[in-house]
Formats: C-alpha cells, structure tokens, sequence
C-alpha cells in the first residue's frame, strides 16, 4: 500500500486544485475554450483513468474527456474543423488531435451514454445495447462504470468535482471498490473481473469485500462461450485480453499480481503450470515470489546495468521454478495468452521466442562450466542484449533458492569472463565494438568455400582476438595461413 506519507501527500491539496492545475498546463485541452464560445451550454469532463491518475498524483498517458450539450452531429463538425477528427467503435468515442499542437497524442472525447444487458447477453461487452444521449446527466453516464475509482468526473468549466460513488474515498482509503451492484457489473462485461484486478496490482491496492466476493464468485464467466454469427461457438473474454489485463498488472507489482491471480483462480484456469507450484514439496511458489521481488529490487538490478526489470525476464522468471519442458510451458503460456500482442514501442512489449530462450537456458550452468566455453561462442550467448538478460535471471533465480550451488559458481566465472571481455571491447576506441579481424572473403581467397570449415576458422580466428593473441589485420592472415596449412 501507499502508506501514511503517500496518502497524506495526497489529501494535503484539494483534488480539484490538482485537476485544476493539470488542465492549465495541458496544451492539448486548450481548444476546450474555443468550443465553449461556440457553444455556452456545452459541459467537458475529465473522467476515468486521466481524472484517476492525476488526484493520485500521477503523469495520465491518455487524456479522456467527455462533453455534454453539445448534439452529435454539431460536435462531429467542430471537431473537423479544429483538428483531426475520427469517430471510433460502437462506443462512441472521437480520437481528437487538435490543430497546431505538437504533441500529436489523440485525445478520447466520450458521449454520454447508458449501457443495458440484452436478452440474449453472454456476459461479453459486445453484448450491451449503447444508447447515446448528449444530454444525458453526467452521474447517469457514471453510473454504468466499472470501479468507483474510475466513475468520477471533473467540469473544465466550473472546476467541480462529481463523485457520486464516492471514488475520491476509495481512493485514500487504497480500494478496488465496484459501481453499485458489484456481481452486475461483472455479468455485464466478465474482462471486469481482470480489471479490477489489474487496478489492484497496478495501483498497489486491496479490493472492497463484496467487490472481492463477486469476483470469486463470477470467475468461471472468463471460459464462457456464446454462438457466433458463422454458427461456432467463442470465448465472451477474447484471450488476449485476458492477457493484456495480466501483463499490465504484472509488470508494476508481479508478486501483487500473481497472488491476487492464485487467490481469484484465475491463475488455476488460464496459468495451470503455475498454479500448480502451490502444491509442491519444495515450495516452488514461494521461490518464484522470492525471485520476482529480487527482479524488482533496484539496486539488484542496477547491478547488471538496468532502470527497470527487462519484461521479458520477469515474465521467464514465472517459469523457471516449474517442472518438465518449463520452457515449452513459458512458449505455450505466452502464445495462448497473447503476452506478444504489444507493439515494439510499447513498455509492455516482449518477445516470446526470447522468453522461451531464457527459460531454456537458465540452468545450463549446472552442466556447462563457463571457462569452457570458447571464447567466440561466449560472445554470441552472453554478450547480447538475451544473453545479459539470462545472466540476470540466472542470478536471480539463485538468490531466490537460497542455497550454495555449483552452478552459483560458474555464474560468478561467466561474469568474469563478460567484464574481461568488455574491457578488451572498451579498450578498442570503436564505441565499445570489437570488429572481426577478417571476413569470409578473406577466407576464400584461400580456395575454401562457404560450409562447416568455413565456420570454424572464422570462429577459431575470433577465439584468438578474443584472447588477445591477435591485435592486427596483419596479425590474423598469419593466424589464417597457419590454420589452413593445418588442414
């Protein structure tokens, strides 16, 4: 939890100040004057995760708005004409980028709007009837919010805040708390379930009782299934999503997360091979917990050179105490779940090809003493941006373990032998790069053709500058010519 200071730090301003402050320093929001010229009786709010965010103190990524007494089809023209303008889903949502701003985000502008269950409704989110209504009252369209948290709303124009859930106490008191009736607002869309517990991990939060109990009591609605228009059945919670909501908690509090998965079932239906760490003899999931806070331990990882936990370690990390093909598992895990779905640019991105790697290679110290391994090959494994990722999980999961071990040895060896090896890279005055010595065409001029040969001497080559016995062009066709008269 936040603790005395954190809340205190938050209760010292008024909310509304906060808000108020942020609007006055956003130049994406400073159009909303202009509409208001143009339109007296027109209301924008600040709502959601942006009004959330900044009461807690926090930078919002995305700024969403909501704008009342303004009709539709009026709106959709001002917005056209003031910036770049596209209207979004069935949602009703504007993706706004006003004229001359530099910052070339686009703003989510809402209409007001009600959400009801269909006859036939399966507990997916596609399954409500959306009705808009720009006039709606604003505590109408808050009404058929998630989280208490998320359904307040701040007027641009007369700098009020509107919490009719009482989201503001939620918030200093640190609790997932539902809109109204909490097993309603699960059967109307079941991903709430694994928001409420992304907004528990993300923000370090506990959940409200009842809140808590409906979402025990409504989980199995994640692997139900309702007809689709070819006539096959499908998932109401596409299994990406459930992804998306995993990952996104995970990676800002993993032991908060993985606990709050475990203790829901929620890690039992869609994570199996890590539930069933809890069972086993030798306390598996309590190392894995163990492993995941010595991820996130800043000095720890400062260490090896890192900010912050390289995602793609923390998630083999989860793996790497399971048992039989784990790496397969980590494979099977990040596919089915989607864990890939984030584009390069995202801070949730990973690649699970490189997860699998990890998970593969995180015990090869127990067969493979480092100092035996030549020099060129150690390059290519540990000298990559994977390989000192595997060095850090390795680190890690021995820490987590807490026993002595051959294999803890050999790791200190593999670290000795990465600095010596990037001393001899510093000392080269090319950016910290040590190129090769010579090419392949180099060693075709001594008749020997691309193929298995061929490898091995560019290797062997490598393995003597590495080592130092070679420093010149000059250097390795003499080193060349004696290993081809060898042959």
């Amino acid at each position: 939890m936040g603790g005395i200071l954190q809340t205190y730090a938050r209760q010292s301003a008024p909310p509304e100040h906060r808000v108020e402050l942020f609007v006055r320093g956003e130049t994406r929001l400073t159009w909303i004057g202009l509409l208001f010229n143009e339109y007296p009786n027109a209301e924008v709010y600040l709502v959601g995760g942006t009004l959330r965010d900044i009461i807690l103190g926090r930078v919002p990524n995305d700024i969403d708005l909501l704008v009342r007494n303004v009709p539709p089809a009026e709106l959709d023209i001002w917005l056209n004409a003031h910036g770049a303008s596209e209207f979004v889903g069935r949602f009703g949502t504007y993706k706004f980028v006003p004229h001359g701003n530099v910052n070339k985000q686009a703003i989510d502008i809402a209409l007001p709007r009600t959400e009801r269950k269909l006859e036939d409704h399966a507990g997916g989110r596609r399954d409500m009837d959306v009705s808009f209504d720009y006039k709606l009252p604003i505590k109408d369209d808050l009404a058929r919010r998630d989280f208490t948290i998320n359904a307040m709303a701040y007027n641009i124009k007369t700098g009020r805040l509107i919490d009719p859930f009482l989201g503001l106490q939620d918030l200093y008191n640190e609790l997932i708390n539902a809109v109204l009736v909490p097993a309603t607002r699960f059967e109307e869309d079941a991903t709430r379930l694994l928001r409420g517990l992304r907004f528990a991990s993300q923000l370090n939060f506990g959940i409200e009782k009842l809140t808590w109990q409906a979402i025990l009591a409504n989980i199995e609605l994640l692997n139900k299934k309702a007809p689709t228009e070819d006539g096959t059945r499908a998932y109401i919670v596409p299994r990406e999503a459930i992804g998306r909501e995993f990952i996104l908690g995970f990676m800002e509090h993993p032991v908060h997360t993985l606990r709050l998965w475990s203790e829901s079932k929620a890690l039992h239906m869609f994570m199996p091979e890590l539930a069933e760490l809890e069972f086993k003899n030798d306390n598996e999931l309590q190392k894995t917990l163990n492993l995941l806070n010595t991820l996130k331990n800043k000095s720890f990882i400062a260490s090896y050179g890192y900010l912050n936990t390289p995602l793609n370690v923390l998630v083999a990390g989860l793996m790497v105490f399971t048992h039989g093909d784990k790496h397969k598992h980590a494979h099977n895990i990040c596919t089915k779940l989607h864990f890939h779905q984030f584009p390069p640019d995202h801070k949730a991105s990973m690649n699970c090809e490189t997860i699998k790697w990890l998970v593969e290679h995180v015990d090869m110290f127990e067969e493979i003493d480092p100092a035996s391994i030549r020099p060129s090959q150690f390059e290519k494994m540990f000298l990559s941006k994977r390989g000192q990722e595997l060095l850090l999980l390795m680190h890690a999961k021995h820490i987590a373990s807490a026993k002595h071990s051959v294999a803890r040895e050999r790791l200190h060896t593999a670290r000795r032998i990465k600095d010596a090896m990037q001393t001899i890279f510093a000392d080269s005055d090319l950016n910290g790069r040590l190129p090769q010595l010579i090419s392949g065409r180099d060693i075709q001029e001594f008749g020997i053709l691309p193929g298995p040969t061929y490898r091995e001497i560019l290797d062997e080559v490598r393995d003597a500058q590495l080592a130092g016995e070679i420093v010149s062009f000059d250097d390795a066709k003499t080193f060349l010519r004696h290993i081809v008269n060898k042959i």
